[in-house]
């Protein structure tokens, strides 16, 4: 009995921590706890270095150890400027006694000297020249290079079916940059049917319509087809979409009707001309 009173006293000592040789004592135990509480830390509860930028996508830095936006450099809050152009490139600030613009305008810029200012936009302005009307965002195809600018704008000043980048695979379709054939199949590109149908022999009723070619096929082997009626690609409203402005048989053009016209100019300068033959006759 008293051997097994000895070994329950004996047991009842024993450390909790498993090996004698691991129990803390004064000084460990301290550093344990510190360990433990620097390690539980949240990572942003650390102060930043002043002057520093903490994050090159939202334009903040750091000031009196808290990351705020660069606009704050001025007492202005970010904004978002008129021109689309500068809203997407630029960083934008203003308040209620400065007008929103780009930071650069307010004297706001990198600890460098340069602009807050996005990568793509920086290529096309300082490369402008050889990329012009060439994608500049890789992120999004509808914006070119064009005049200096990374631009979504291309399409608001021109027809509808014309081409809108300098390769010529990209048309204006509901004012988007775009090749609409792909959207049937990445490997058809754009191409312009016929005037003439090879094989009636008369005015193609294709010419004013978006067509497309398969790039897979061989050069020799490949055709403009109507991309409506063989691969369904349409507008919104679910009509063909057209090709103004390019020019027909006979002299024509086509029109916003997707039909081929006679320039509405040319019949009035021609009614014009034959009003003043008989005024001066």
């Amino acid at each position: 009995m008293s051997s097994a009173k000895e070994y329950r006293r004996r047991r009842r000592r024993r450390p909790l921590w498993g090996l004698s040789g691991l129990r803390p004592t004064g000084r460990s135990l301290w550093s344990t706890v510190l360990l433990i509480t620097v390690v539980s830390m949240p990572v942003g509860s650390a102060a930043c270095v002043d002057g520093e930028v903490c994050s090159e996508s939202d334009a903040k830095v750091c000031r009196n150890g808290t990351c705020v936006s660069a606009c704050s450099l001025r007492n202005m809050q970010p904004c978002d400027c008129d021109v689309e152009e500068d809203n997407y490139c630029y960083l934008c600030c203003g308040n209620a006694h400065h007008q929103c613009a780009p930071a650069h305008h307010h004297g706001i810029l990198r600890s460098n000297g340069e602009r807050w200012e996005r990568e793509a936009c920086t290529r096309c302005r300082t490369s402008g020249q050889e990329l012009e009307g060439l994608p500049c965002d890789d992120a999004d195809p509808n914006r070119l290079c064009l005049g200096g600018k990374c631009s979504n704008s291309v399409c608001h000043n021109k027809q509808p079916g014309s081409y809108c980048d300098r390769k010529l695979e990209k048309i204006c379709t509901e004012d988007q940059c775009e090749n609409p054939c792909a959207r049937f199949a990445p490997h058809l590109m754009v191409c312009e049917c016929a005037s003439i149908d090879p094989d009636t022999g008369f005015a193609s009723e294709d010419r004013c319509q978006l067509c497309c070619y398969d790039f897979n096929l061989k050069p020799q082997n490949r055709r403009c087809r109507n991309a409506f009626r063989n691969y369904k690609v349409m507008t919104s409203a679910h009509r063909p979409i057209w090709r103004v402005g390019l020019e027909c048989a006979g002299g024509k053009t086509c029109n916003r009707f997707g039909v081929c016209s006679t320039s509405g100019l040319s019949l009035f300068t021609a009614l014009l001309a034959v009003i003043l033959a008989l005024y001066w006759r």
